[in-house]
C-alpha cells in the first residue's frame, strides 16, 4: 500500500492513516478537528491516490518516494481555479440587460467552468489517452487570456508551442530571431487604458510607413510576433510591448536598434512631446537576449509574460488577482481597472479585447503553423480522450458549491481511477445548502 506520512510521526499504511492529520484515504470520526481545513476530513480518496492533504496548510502533497512528499501539481491547478473564482467575483458587478429584460454578466469569465453548455447532458469526465490527465466537457469557456487563469493556461501552452515551432524552423533555414522591447513613460495618475493606447499607437507608427518597409527589406525581416505585457507598481501601470523578429539572415542588432530608436523617439516627441531615453527601446539578438530571457526563453518571454512578477515590487495582473484573493481589496480595484481596459464594453454591450499575441500577416504560413482562434483552443479537446462517465447537474452543483476548490481533486482522481471513484468522492462532499 501507499505509505503516507503524518506530520511529525512515523510512516503508516493507508488504513492506519484514516485517523491522522494528513489524508490519503477515507478519514474516520477520530480525524483531527482543530485543522483550519476540516472540510477535508471526510473526503474519500482512492487508496492508490498517491497523494496526501496536509490539514494544517491545505496543500496537496505528491508522493515522490518512500515517506517523501512535495507540493503537487494539483495544488498549482487549485491556484488557477481559485484565481478564476477571484476574477469572477470582481467581474460580477458588470452587467447587461438581455432583449428579454434579464440581467446578465458582461464578461463570459463569470460563467466559465461553471455553467453547462447543455444542462440535460451533464458534465463529462474524460481522461487523455496520451497524457493520462483528466478534464471536463460540456462546460462554458470564456477563452479570455487576460482574465481567466484556466483558459489562459490552455491557450498560452498552444501559443508557446507555435512560437517554438516558428523559431526552430527559422533557425533551421539559417534565419535569426531578435527580441524588441519598447515602453513609454507612465505615472501613478495615468489610467491603464490611457497608457495602453499610447504604447500601441507608437508601436503602430514604428511599423508603418516607408521607413518601416525599408527597414524590413534591408534586414530581410520576414515578420514579427507582438505581445502586450503589463505590470503595476508604485508608479502605476507599466504596459510594454515585446516583439519577436524573424529575419532570414544574421543582422547587426545594435545598428538596427539605433535606427528603430531614432524613429521611436521621434514619434514620441511628435505625438506626446516626450524626450525618450535610449533605454525606452531595446533590441537584442537571440544570444544577447539569453541573459534577459533565461528563465523563460524567448518564446516564454512573450507567451507567459502575464504570469511573471515585475521588478522593484511591481505586480503582474495575476499577482494583483492573487493579492485580492488574499484580502487586498485595493489590488482588486487595480485588477478591475486592468480588466476593463484590456476588455472594453461597447455601447452595444459587446466586449472588445486587446490581442495578447499578434502575428504579422502570412508569418504563420511561412512556418507551416495552422490558424486557431483563442476560442477554438479553449473549447476544443485537443488530445484524444476516453469518456469515463458523466456527472449529473445536481452532482456538478455539489462539486462547485463547496467552500474549497473540489474540481482539481476530482480531476486528479479521474486521472488514475474510475468514474466510480469520482462518484464516491462527490458523494463524500458536504451537502450544499439550497
Amino acid at each position: 500500500m501507499t505509505q503516507l506520512l503524518d506530520a511529525g510521526s512515523t510512516p503508516r499504511s493507508v488504513s492506519e492513516e484514516r485517523t491522522t492529520g494528513i489524508q490519503g484515504g477515507p478519514l474516520g470520526n477520530m480525524a483531527i478537528t482543530t485543522s483550519p481545513y476540516p472540510q477535508f476530513n471526510s473526503l474519500k480518496l482512492p487508496e492508490n491516490f498517491g497523494m496526501a492533504i496536509d490539514l494544517n496548510t491545505g496543500e496537496f502533497l505528491n508522493q515522490i518516494g518512500p515517506h517523501q512528499y512535495e507540493v503537487s501539481d494539483i495544488d498549482r491547478a487549485t491556484s488557477k481555479y481559485a484565481l478564476r473564482s477571484a476574477a469572477r467575483e470582481l467581474l460580477k458587478p458588470y452587467r447587461k440587460t438581455s432583449n428579454e429584460g434579464k440581467s446578465l454578466p458582461v464578461y463570459k469569465t463569470v460563467r466559465c467552468g461553471l455553467y453547462l453548455v447543455s444542462r440535460g447532458s451533464g458534465v463529462g469526465v474524460l481522461r487523455s489517452t496520451e497524457y493520462g490527465t483528466a478534464h471536463f466537457s460540456n462546460l462554458c469557456t470564456c477563452s479570455n487570456v487576460w482574465l481567466c487563469t484556466v483558459c489562459a493556461s490552455k491557450i498560452s501552452n498552444r501559443r508557446h508551442a507555435e512560437l517554438i515551432q516558428a523559431t526552430q524552423r527559422n533557425n533551421e533555414s539559417g534565419g535569426v530571431n531578435g527580441l524588441l522591447t519598447v515602453t513609454v513613460p507612465h505615472a501613478r495618475a495615468d489610467r491603464c487604458a490611457e497608457v495602453i493606447e499610447r504604447v500601441q499607437k507608437l508601436f503602430s507608427t514604428l511599423n508603418s510607413g516607408k521607413a518601416a518597409v525599408n527597414f524590413k527589406n534591408r534586414n530581410s525581416i520576414l515578420g514579427q510576433v507582438r505581445a502586450l505585457e503589463f505590470t503595476h507598481g508604485f508608479n502605476g501601470w507599466h504596459p510594454h510591448i515585446h516583439s519577436l523578429l524573424f529575419a532570414e539572415h544574421p543582422m547587426c542588432w545594435e545598428e538596427a536598434g539605433d535606427e528603430l530608436y531614432r524613429r521611436w523617439s521621434s514619434s514620441a516627441k511628435k505625438h506626446y512631446g516626450w524626450e525618450l531615453p535610449r533605454i525606452s527601446l531595446d533590441l537584442r539578438g537571440g544570444e544577447r537576449a539569453a541573459s534577459y530571457v533565461s528563465k523563460w526563453g524567448i518564446e516564454d518571454e512573450i507567451t507567459k509574460g502575464l504570469q511573471k512578477e515585475g521588478k522593484s515590487g511591481s505586480r503582474s495582473p495575476w499577482g494583483l488577482l492573487s493579492d485580492y484573493a488574499n484580502g487586498n481589496t485595493l489590488a482588486g480595484k487595480h485588477w478591475q481597472e486592468f480588466a476593463t481596459s484590456v476588455c472594453k464594453k461597447t455601447n452595444s454591450d459587446r466586449i472588445i479585447s486587446s490581442r495578447q499575441l499578434v502575428w504579422s500577416r502570412g508569418l504563420k504560413g511561412i512556418y507551416g503553423i495552422g490558424e486557431a482562434t483563442d476560442e477554438e483552443i479553449a473549447a476544443n479537446q485537443i488530445e484524444p480522450a476516453i469518456l469515463l462517465g458523466t456527472l449529473t447537474f445536481d452532482e456538478w452543483k455539489k462539486v462547485i458549491g463547496q467552500p474549497f476548490e473540489a474540481r482539481p481533486v476530482l480531476l486528479q482522481i479521474a486521472s488514475i481511477g474510475t468514474i466510480e471513484d469520482v462518484k464516491t468522492y462527490v458523494n463524500s462532499l458536504p451537502p450544499v445548502s439550497k
